[in-house]
Formats: structure tokens, sequence, C-alpha cells
């Protein structure tokens, strides 16, 4: 059985709408299906989510939002139109939503309505049952997601249809009161969804076929990645790779569920597949993916015999806490120590910072290095691979580029690299040539 996601741009009109029946009724499996609001049709167009977010906006400052309300409703009247579906229900429920969102409503139930309206219209062209999300979806009354509750819902209300389309994006507490998970929840929706109806598979269509091994802006000719691990995901992601967020599957990442990414614009690409451990079958690449970020600063504190001070680096750490700062990576040799953390985070209390540290740690060197960008080279039992470091060192030092910072990941799964800003595109593009290319 397989949980199919859309995005807003799967979504974005009639055609689309079109492509997304032909791959729903090309497999029997996949009986459950998460539809986002309706995305950009073309570069200069809005999102229908932006446009109803613009009207909330509109309404607390008192500003008319009728012309935003009308592009809404004319975007889903005219998919209803080109496919030939009834608008009945659809335009009964618009002129319900537009009350509700003219008498203030809630920014989260606001911005909802694209999902919510977009899994009506769906479940009309699809011909399956419509679910609203805020029925199975929980959340507590802070906002955080109640997942126990929300598994025993899909469990108790959608497990038994057999087929369903369930909005993402948001959902309920138990008072009725609608919540949003962040932009780009739908992913969120659809793993909650997988999950609960215990799904073979997790599918994610988008306008991608899947990730690549380094960023298509930087290396144009980057391979798809065929299959990869959740854990190599979430390094990626961290590192910048941006198709799909680690956070995002957790409930089918925690279930052992594949979750695989397909792109609605080319179904016979068989997208990437990311599994809980890695394959077996087959020989598995040294690496199986690079990326990088810019927005980076070391502070190195030097000290003399500072090993054999105790509570050196709590003190350290202790003082970024008590100013909300998280710290990225922190390597440490016997006397000296670098903390890695995002320039912005550091950038309002940098030098209350500095001098509070001088006072706690007395170094004998104090200094920040700014403008840095770190680069992960990721690919499950990487640091195993006989001689990887040294092909990495060799192939940044062929470019000319100094390493600031370096760590070899404990868990064997990346080795992570500082270089200068300027050095990161040049820096990712070697790798690429050394590990993937060749």
């Amino acid at each position: 059985m397989i949980v199919a996601k859309f995005g807003g741009s799967s979504l974005a009109d009639a055609e689309q709408f079109q492509k997304v029946g032909a791959i729903i009724h090309a497999d029997n499996e996949r009986r459950y299906v998460v539809p986002s609001a309706p995305g950009r049709q073309h570069e200069n167009d809005d999102k229908v989510t932006d446009l109803l977010l613009s009207c909330h906006e509109n309404v607390l400052s008192g500003t008319s939002c009728a012309a935003l309300l009308d592009r809404v409703r004319s975007r889903f009247l005219k998919i209803a139109d080109d496919l030939n579906i009834n608008s009945d229900l659809l335009v009964k429920e618009m002129d319900e939503a537009q009350r509700h969102i003219k008498m203030g409503a809630s920014r989260a139930y606001t911005a909802s309505r694209g999902e919510y309206l977009n899994g009506l219209l769906l479940s009309q062209w699809l011909q399956m049952p419509f679910v609203d999300a805020a029925r199975v979806i929980r959340f507590f009354r802070d906002g955080r997601l109640n997942h126990p509750e929300t598994n025993r819902l899909i469990q108790e209300i959608i497990a038994p249809l057999g087929s369903a389309v369930v909005p993402g994006f948001y959902g309920a507490d138990e008072d009725g009161s609608i919540h949003v998970f962040s932009r780009g929840g739908s992913d969120v929706s659809g793993a909650l969804l997988a999950h609960g109806v215990n799904a073979d598979v997790y599918e994610n269509w988008t306008d991608v076929s899947g990730f690549r091994t380094a960023d298509p802006r930087i290396v144009p000719d980057a391979k798809y990645i065929q299959d990869m691990t959740y854990r190599e995901l979430r390094e990626l992601s961290y590192m910048g790779a941006t198709v799909l967020h680690e956070d995002a599957v957790f409930p089918v990442r925690l279930a052992g569920i594949p979750t695989r990414l397909r792109n609605t614009n080319d179904p016979l690409h068989p997208g990437t597949m990311i599994h809980y451990s890695p394959i077996r079958n087959g020989v598995t690449p040294i690496v199986t993916g690079i990326a990088g970020r810019k927005g980076f600063s070391s502070i190195l504190i030097e000290k003399d015999q500072m090993n054999s001070e105790i509570g050196f680096g709590q003190r350290v750490l202790r003082i970024l806490e008590e100013h909300g700062i998280n710290f990225e990576h922190m390597p440490t040799g016997i006397d000296a120590m670098s903390v890695i953390l995002t320039s912005s985070s550091l950038a309002p209390s940098r030098e209350k910072i500095l001098a509070e540290i001088d006072r706690a740690v007395k170094p004998d060197h104090l200094s920040v290095q700014d403008n840095l960008a770190m680069v992960a080279t990721v690919g499950s039992g990487i640091t195993k691979q006989y001689a990887t470091a040294a092909r990495l060192f060799t192939a940044i030092a062929e470019q000319g580029i100094g390493i600031k910072t370096m760590l070899m990941a404990p868990s064997e799964l990346s080795i992570l690299i500082g270089v200068e800003e300027k050095h990161l595109n040049t820096a990712i593009t070697a790798l690429y040539d050394a590990f993937i290319r060749t």
C-alpha cells in the first residue's frame, strides 16, 4: 500500500491535476493521497497559500481582502471548470471559508484553506473519500503535534476506508481550533498518514526527480541518487540540500517505512528511495552526496595546558547556552578548541560573548574567523573506506583551497570541512569530481 503526497507545483492547475490522476490510477496500491494547496502556475504567479496569508494581514490591518479572495476563488473554479467537475460543493465551502476569514479567522485557519479546498477538489477528481485533516491530525493546544493521538485517529477513521484524500499542512486541537505545521508541512502530514495506515512506501511527488549528488546550481550535471538512508538525508539536509528535509519525514523514519521522491512531470523516472538502513544488494558508493552552506563563524580559543583544566569546554558552552546560542561543531586539540556556530546567531551578542569567554577561561589567544562555509561529504560508512580522507584533502589542495577546520563524524557517515565562503562552489565541484564523477 502506498501513501502519495503531492506538492503545490503538482496541483497548480487542471493539467497538473490530470497528471496526478494518471499517476494514482496507474497503481492500485496508491490508495491514500495528501495534497498541498495549488502552487505557482508560472514564475510570476502567486501560491494560493501566499494569497491567503496576504488576505489575513489585510484583515488585521483593516484593509479589504476581497480582491485576494477573488483570485483564490478563480484559481479553484478554473481548475474545476477545466476538469468538468461539479463545483457546487466547492462554492459552498469557499463561501464558508471566506465568511470566516473576513470575520477575522486565525492565521492558521486562513492559511489552511488552500489545502482544504484543494483536497475537496482532488477527492472529486479521483473519486475518493475526503477526510478533513482536522479530524485526524491532532495538535495540543500549544501547537505541538500530538503524535500518538494522531496515529490512533488515523487508524480509527482513515484506515477502514481503504482509500482517501486527506489535505496536508494542518490539523486541529481537541477544541477544533486549526493548527498548521511550518511551511512545507504537507510533507509531515503525508508521513503521518503513511505511518498511521502502515504503508509499504511513502511517495513524495514534486517537480524534481529526487535528490542529486550535489546542488545542480553548482554542478549542473550532478547525478541523481538512486538509494540513500534517512541518516544520509539528515546530514545532507542539514548542510543545505532542500528537496526534502529529514524532520518532515520523522514518522515514517521511526516506523521504518521507506520514502520515494518522485517527479509528477516525469513519472517514469524512478526518483530517489530513502531507506532506514543501507541496502545490501549491489555496490554501495563511497559517497552518496556532497552539500555545503555559507554563514558560519568559528571562535578559536587557545590556552597552554587547556586539556588539564577540568570543565574548560563546559564553561565556554555554558556562556553560549546562556545567550540562547546553539553551537554546530566543536573541533578540539590539546591546547586549543574552536566552536563553530552560525554567524547570524553570534552577531547580536558577539562582543559580550567574547568578553565573557575571556573572563571565564582566561585564554592565551581568543579570536573569531568569519565568512566560513561548511562542506559535508556524506556516505554510509565513509570513514571506514581506505584513503577517503586522503582523496578529499588532495582534491581540495589541488584547487589551492585552505581547509580551516575538519571533523570526521563519530557515526562514520560524513567528513566535514570548513573553507572560506568564496571557495564553497569550487570545493563542492572538486569533491564531486573526486568521488562521484570518476
